[in-house]
């Protein structure tokens, strides 16, 4: 493993445009039906996409998303976000055209359009070295990177290498602003429609005189007149759509205040709680954690949740067995944090559009998701990678620790709160 260096900030926003746009093509080239999941896609993010495509096909739906960069192709970083000694994220984001499909026994029941702004978060990770001291996550024995990536000298953990950073660990899409003038089209020709009949209907006597009289000068005089009365409305149309479109854009403005103050009140609380156990902590990489671990555990199946290695908690039931799609809508509102017995608790709210499908019928609608994460105060650092198989302490069978917490051989059960985030209470409210 090769000490990576990440860019200089200039031009980590230029490859992180580059990035979000190459993770678009990789999408639209890989659909959620596909085997291969995105190459950018960081392993929770493949891990979801796995669990959402058994969720379709159990539902007998077939899914159909494209994301077409609009014209003139738009991009950008939305903000700096974190940057400190291990992290770096970046928030690239392209203004996309996007279409959703659900469909069921091959016709479409469910159908979005809509233009959209397409944001991944993009992870790097500071100084991949392979000489970097690290307690393995199994066994607790010291040694390095490097050794860790051939199976630790110890219990035999193992690790993925090639599951390297910069990676996409969340991508999600929120609505954008229509062509001002194509959405001023309609109120313009709507006017012009209106004022041009009032004006014929107005003078509709007058016209006819004229025309049984023969007076055909009088009959394209009125006509004029209806043009006059057409290019009136369509300048009245405008402006009445001018002041729809601002009426719209204070009510959002408006109804987005709950949002943002959520919002600064995660990035103020989470870095506060935490940097005094994790000096490093990313609140940005931390919520696209947990959105992750919010797709798993949905998509999880029931009668499987209880073997799910990010969830420590009770029966979620029946409730979240009809979700098909969901789509993180930008809110997170931390209610509480706290640390007990040598483990941190964080209480919080996410907000998410959600698709759902019952008795072949699909419908959408905002969801919000109340959880309880923990991890242990004194878990290491992660540095980049994954663990992937897990040598069972008690028989010494192997098993991925990242999709089942418990031993497949014998039971015994792997505590992952002690090395990771899990979920100790879930519900959707």
């Amino acid at each position: 493993m090769a000490l990576f260096q990440i860019p200089q900030p200039d031009a980590m926003d230029e490859l992180a445009k580059k990035m979000n746009d190459q993770f678009i093509t990789q999408l639209g080239a890989s659909p959620i039906e596909s085997e291969d999941a995105p190459k950018l896609c960081a392993a929770d993010l493949r891990y979801a996409r796995m669990l959402q495509c058994k969720r379709l096909r159990s539902k007998g739906v077939t899914r159909s998303v494209t994301y077409q960069p609009d014209d003139p192709h738009v991009s950008g970083v939305s903000w700096k976000m974190d940057h400190d000694a291990r992290y770096v994220t970046r928030l690239p984001f392209t203004y996309v055209n996007t279409k959703r499909d659900f469909s069921i026994g091959g016709r479409i029941n469910k159908s979005f359009d809509s233009k959209e702004i397409f944001y991944s978060c993009i992870v790097w990770l500071r100084g991949q070295q392979p000489d970097a001291s690290y307690s393995c996550p199994n066994c607790g024995g010291a040694t390095t990177l490097g050794n860790l990536t051939e199976g630790c000298q110890f219990c035999g953990t193992r690790f993925i290498a090639d599951d390297l950073y910069p990676k996409v660990v969340n991508y999600y899409t929120l609505p954008a602003a229509q062509n001002l003038l194509k959405r001023l089209k309609p109120f313009a020709i709507a006017g012009a429609v209106a004022m041009a009949a009032f004006g014929l209907i107005y003078n509709c006597k007058d016209i006819l005189a004229g025309l049984a009289s023969g007076g055909f000068l009088s009959v394209i005089g009125w006509l004029f007149y209806a043009a006059i009365a057409a290019a009136c409305g369509a300048f009245l149309g405008y402006i009445v759509g001018a002041f729809s479109i601002f009426g719209e854009v204070i009510v959002r403005a408006i109804a987005s205040i709950p949002t943002i103050i959520k919002y600064g009140t995660a990035k103020r609380r989470l870095p506060n709680f935490m940097r005094r156990y994790s000096p490093d902590f990313s609140s940005d990489r931390f919520v696209g954690k947990l959105i992750s671990m919010l797709h798993i555990i949905v998509y999880t199946e029931n009668e499987e949740i209880d073997n799910c290695a990010l969830y420590c908690g009770k029966s979620i039931g029946d409730d979240l067995s009809d979700i098909i799609d969901m789509s993180y809508n930008g809110t997170v509102d931390v209610k509480k944090c706290w640390e007990q017995g040598g483990y941190l608790y964080i209480d919080l709210d996410m907000d998410m559009d959600v698709v759902s499908c019952k008795d072949r019928k699909i419908s959408h609608g905002s969801k919000t998701f109340r959880m309880t994460v923990c991890r242990s105060a004194s878990a290491p650092e992660d540095y980049g990678f994954n663990v992937k198989a897990i040598q069972c302490r008690h028989c010494g069978g192997s098993f991925d620790a990242t999709k089942e917490k418990r031993c497949p051989f014998c039971s015994t059960e792997y505590s992952m709160k002690d090395y990771d985030w899990v979920v100790l209470d879930f519900q959707k409210k």
